[in-house]
C-alpha cells in the first residue's frame, strides 16, 4: 500500500505539472484570439529586423485608419522567421496600437500548440503514475502509453515530410553563404561512474552549433536564415551551400541537405516506429504467455 500511495503521490504532482503547462498554453492561444476576434486588421510591411543576444525581432510599419503611422517591434524568436520587406497582416487592438499581433499560424498558434502538447505529455505520464498506484497491469499501461507516442510521432513525422517534400519539389534555389556559425551553450546533467563503482550526477555544459545562412531571391530580396544545428558542423564561414525558399515567403529556406530537409521527419518516423513496434511486440508477447499458458 505504501507504494502505491506513493505512486499516488508521483501522479498528482505530474499531473499537477502538466495542467499548468497546459493552462498556460491556453491562456496563450486565448491572448490570441482577443485579438483575431476584436482586433483592428492593418497591412503592414517589415522594415527590419533587431537583433538582441540570441534573439531577432521584426519591426513593423503600419498605418492607422487615421492616417496615423506607428511602427512596433514584435516579440522575439531563436530565428529570423520574417525578413526585410515582408509584407504582413498586422492585429492591433484599436485602444492601443501598439498591442499588436502577426497574423501566421505560427506567431498567433504554435507556441500555445507546443506548450498544450508538452502539457498533454505531462499528463500522460500522470495518468500511467495513476494507474500504477491503483495497481493496473503494468504491460497493459505501457503498451498504452507507447501506442499514443507512436501516433503523435506519426502524425509529426506526416506533417514533416510533407512540408519537406512541397518545399523541395516547389520552393525557388539560390546559392547562399555561411556568414556564421551559431554556437549556443546548455546545461545538462548526467549519470558518471567513478572507479569506485560509485554513480554520481553532475552537470555538463553541451555546445550546439548551426549555420547562419545569407542569400539573394530572384526578385533581389536578400534574406537570412538558420539551418539546422547539432554537436558538429560541417560547415564553415564563407562556404557556398544550395538553398531552397519558399517563393511566397522567402524566410522559410532550408539548406538542400538530408540534415536540413528531411532529418525532422526520419526522427519522427523512427520514433513512431520504436515505440509502436515495442508496444506491438508487447501485445504479441502476452498473447503467446496466454495462449501458452491455456495449452497447459
Amino acid at each position: 500500500m505504501a507504494m502505491d500511495m506513493g505512486w499516488r503521490q508521483i501522479a498528482w504532482a505530474i499531473l499537477g505539472i502538466g495542467g499548468l503547462i497546459v493552462a498556460g498554453g491556453i491562456l496563450l492561444g486565448l491572448g490570441n484570439l482577443r485579438h483575431v476576434l476584436y482586433g483592428d486588421r492593418a497591412d503592414g510591411v517589415v522594415v527590419d529586423i533587431v537583433r538582441e543576444g540570441s534573439m531577432y525581432s521584426p519591426v513593423v510599419r503600419f498605418r492607422l485608419p487615421n492616417g496615423e503611422l506607428q511602427e512596433v517591434t514584435d516579440l522575439g524568436s531563436g530565428a529570423p522567421d520574417f525578413s526585410k520587406g515582408d509584407l504582413v497582416t498586422v492585429l492591433y487592438m484599436p485602444e492601443d496600437p501598439q498591442n499588436i499581433r502577426l497574423d501566421t499560424f505560427e506567431r498567433l498558434w504554435m507556441v500555445p500548440i507546443i506548450a498544450i502538447g508538452f502539457g498533454c505529455f505531462w499528463l500522460m505520464f500522470g495518468v500511467v503514475a495513476w494507474a500504477l498506484s491503483c495497481n493496473a497491469d503494468l504491460a497493459q499501461v505501457g503498451e498504452r502509453a507507447f501506442t499514443t507516442i507512436s501516433i503523435t510521432a506519426l502524425v509529426i513525422g506526416i506533417f514533416a515530410l510533407w512540408s519537406a517534400t512541397d518545399l523541395y519539389a516547389s520552393g525557388g534555389r539560390a546559392q547562399g553563404t555561411v556568414v556564421e556559425i551559431r554556437k549556443s551553450s546548455s546545461i545538462v546533467t548526467e549519470e558518471v561512474t567513478l572507479a569506485t563503482g560509485r554513480e554520481v550526477r553532475r552537470d555538463v555544459e553541451q555546445d550546439s552549433y548551426a549555420p547562419v545562412v545569407r542569400f539573394t531571391t530572384q526578385e533581389g530580396r536578400e534574406i537570412e536564415f538558420h539551418g539546422r544545428g547539432g554537436s558538429g558542423t560541417s560547415f564553415a564561414e564563407g562556404d557556398v551551400v544550395t538553398v531552397v525558399y519558399d517563393r511566397t515567403n522567402p524566410s522559410r529556406a532550408r539548406i538542400v541537405s538530408f540534415l536540413d530537409l528531411w532529418l525532422p521527419a526520419v526522427v519522427a518516423f523512427a520514433v513512431a516506429f520504436l515505440f509502436g513496434g515495442s508496444a506491438k511486440l508487447s501485445r504479441w508477447m502476452r498473447r503467446r504467455s496466454t495462449a501458452a499458458q491455456g495449452i497447459s
